[in-house]
């Protein structure tokens, strides 16, 4: 995985991640491994929080994804985890229901992309 490779996904904003780990490029490189190996693990989480609507355990987990997308510069995921962790605080479940689908769905894609730019 290069820095400029990681510069080339949707999604990603590559030098904010970088300003995020003072400049430090292996420092970067090193949590968006982490990074992934961390969404990895999540989306089957969502699935089973989402399938057996719980609800709290779903907000936690887009808290840990928004505060992990803010590190390596996933704008994108972190506003849409931000909002599905108030509306899970707020038992606002219509707001979950709505997002959910395209949420994972992002989430799925940025994986991919980043999986990718690894090989």
């Amino acid at each position: 995985m290069s820095l400029e490779s990681l510069k080339t996904i949707d999604g990603i904003d590559a030098e904010q991640g970088l300003v995020n780990c003072m400049d430090d490029e292996g420092l970067y490189l090193s949590i968006v491994g982490m990074y992934v190996d961390q969404i990895s693990e999540y989306l089957p989480l969502f699935a089973e929080h989402y399938d057996n609507e719980q609800w709290e355990e779903y907000g936690k987990l887009a808290h840990s994804v928004k505060g992990a997308s803010a590190s390596v510069g996933a704008t994108s995921i972190q506003e849409v985890s931000a909002e599905l962790e108030a509306a899970a605080k707020q038992q606002n479940i219509a707001v979950i229901q709505e997002k959910h689908s395209s949420y994972i769905e992002l989430l799925t894609d940025t994986l991919s992309k980043l999986q990718a730019s690894v090989l």
